[in-house]
């Protein structure tokens, strides 16, 4: 299935075959990073977070953290 035809689908059938055929709008294919939960004084809340090298950067892109 081709990523235009997955997009195209109604949205609860989308989520469906984007678990099949990933449409890399999200993420690229089995991108993984490492994750925690921080307090972004940013956002002002605890949220979710992803580690770059010595950046850690909370789902909005905050830089929460640089890891010496």
């Amino acid at each position: 299935m081709t990523r235009e035809a997955v997009l195209a689908l109604p949205q609860p059938l989308r989520w469906a075959a984007q678990l099949v055929w990933p449409t890399g709008t999200h993420r690229p294919h089995a991108a993984i990073v490492g994750q925690q939960f921080v307090h972004c004084p940013d956002c002002g809340v605890d949220t979710a977070a992803s580690i770059h090298g010595t950046l850690i950067r909370c789902a909005e892109g905050h830089i929460v953290q640089v890891i010496a």
